[in-house]
């Protein structure tokens, strides 16, 4: 399928070619011959499947015969976002009259002022809060808005941006186009969805996976180890060029950089409080070799642009599934390479079992075996993966770099792991016990020994003296008789006491 195929107009298509996009995107043969004919839109597929360009292509198609004024804005989570959809804007409308601007809270508002008193803006890129603030201060009206769209609308949710997108509704037309599109549907973003669009079409895509050229693996070690951990796993990739490190807090972020400028490395954060052009030099700075690590946090991650990033680390688990696929996949580009490892301390647990569930497979744990975990080696033991395919090879290709990957395979209903012992292989399970191990641990636990090195085998003497009938005993099923009640026992006792009272 080629996009001429899909209605839009030769400019546009014009573009595409020049954008080196030679046919579209599952999301984009979906959603743009819906959104042409003006229906509302809900669409979910992962980040990077070409959502951007599913609704600003048809978007542009629908405006390019039409009066030059701002009639469509487009909402983002994050400046960093916000960019990077401007980007693409400007990239598909270079062959058409329409133009494109942005604003957030990033850049000083009087500059975006004087951009919007020109009325020959048409598409407005822009985060929700700017929005408001601009309209606040009467530089900016939405009477002629006809289209307006979400873009990545479940991370406005997370970040708490539900109430600010409500206003934002009960300012625009009733009569616009509205498109939601997101990676998943929590239950707010439901809710938002039933207020603000009107019989949308749904367009699902399935579940978003890491990209297959991305290594990925996790790492398990207690906490107060992952800064050494992430040292070594550094020093011994060689060269340490365009790597990315995740954290959850900005203090965490801060603290992680300096420890690792005291290594030696060349770092920079890059977070909410950094403003867009210290980012955007962070960024440019990692790509030119300037910089090896650029630390930021889970809130700053979602609009960062990851083509071309040599490794990707999470320093701390992530508790959103759709991040950890976002960052293991470059953005989830097809085509991205390259490796991500993710530092789980025991806590984390349930955040990995989290994105297991989302991904429908189980992520390799890798142990390095030449560091010291501080773990006993039935710890160290306890680490699983399922025996797929898929990690089979990875664990070979690990092998090669010199990793120890510790295998283990699933056997409970309850998601329980079956130990291994050194050569991979499960461990049986324990045989039944004997009437006389019953026997003997019995009378272990009835006799006080006098020394607490009474061995073993004089408790199984003991068993043996016993009788048939007491060893028999012990074999067979215990009777638990539960306790009464207290107030059941005091009854009893007043009744009790009633009755010598009256024979007296």
């Amino acid at each position: 399928m080629m996009f001429s195929t899909l209605g839009l107009p030769a400019p546009l298509v014009q573009a595409t070619r020049a954008a080196a996009l030679n046919e579209p995107t599952p999301i984009q043969a979906k959603a743009i011959p819906v959104i042409l004919q003006g229906n509302d839109l809900i669409g979910n597929a992962p980040s990077g499947s070409g959502k951007t360009g599913a609704f600003l292509l048809p978007m542009f198609a629908r405006l390019i015969d039409g009066p030059q004024k701002l009639r469509a804005i487009v909402i983002t989570p994050t400046r960093e976002h916000a960019a990077q959809v401007e980007s693409h804007a400007r990239d598909f409308a270079r062959f058409t009259e329409l133009r494109v601007a942005l604003a957030h809270n990033a850049a000083p508002i009087a500059v975006q002022e004087r951009v919007l008193r020109d009325p020959g803006v048409d598409v407005l890129v822009a985060t929700v809060d700017r929005l408001l603030e601009l309209h606040a201060r009467n530089s900016l009206v939405f009477d002629d808005i006809e289209i307006m769209v979400l873009d990545e609308a479940d991370r406005m949710v997370d970040m708490g941006q539900a109430g600010d997108l409500r206003k934002l509704l009960k300012l625009l037309p009733e009569t616009r186009q509205t498109l939601l599109f997101s990676v998943t549907m929590p239950a707010e973003l439901n809710r938002l969805s039933k207020e603000a669009l009107i019989e949308p079409v749904r367009v699902d895509l399935t579940t978003p996976q890491p990209s297959p050229g991305i290594t990925h693996a996790i790492y398990p070690v207690p906490n107060y180890l992952k800064i050494e951990l992430l040292d070594r796993l550094l020093s011994r990739s060689g060269e340490v060029r365009s790597t990315i490190v995740f954290t959850r807090q900005r203090e965490g972020a801060d603290r992680l950089a300096r420890q690792l400028e005291r290594r030696g490395y060349a770092v920079a954060t890059l977070h909410e409080r950094k403003s867009q052009t210290e980012r955007e030099r962070a960024m440019e700075d990692l790509k030119r070799g300037r910089l090896q690590i650029v630390v930021t946090t889970d809130q700053a991650a979602r609009g960062l642009e990851l083509a071309g990033v040599a490794h990707i680390v999470n320093f701390d688990v992530p508790p959103s599934p759709e991040d950890y696929v976002h960052r293991i996949g470059r953005a989830g580009r097809p085509d991205a390479t390259g490796d991500a490892f993710t530092l789980m301390a025991p806590e984390e647990q349930r955040h990995l079992a989290g994105i297991e569930r989302f991904v429908g497979r189980a992520v390799p744990r890798v142990l390095l075996p030449d560091f010291n975990y501080g773990l006993k080696p039935s710890q160290l033991q306890q680490q699983a993966i399922y025996d797929d395919e898929q990690a089979r090879a990875r664990r070979a290709a690990m092998a090669k770099m010199g990793f120890a990957v510790v295998r283990q395979m699933p056997t409970t209903a309850h998601g329980g792991f079956r130990p291994v012992n050194a050569q991979g292989k499960p461990v049986s399970k324990p045989a039944a016990k004997t009437p006389a191990k019953v026997a003997a641990r019995s009378v272990a636990t009835s006799v006080k020994p006098r020394s607490k090195q009474l061995s073993r085998t004089r408790v199984a003497a003991s068993a043996r003296s016993l009788p048939a009938s007491t060893r028999a005993m012990a074999a067979a099923p215990r009777i638990v008789v539960k306790p009464r009640a207290k107030a059941t026992e005091r009854v009893v006792a007043r009744t009790v006491k009633r009755k010598s009272t009256n024979k007296k």
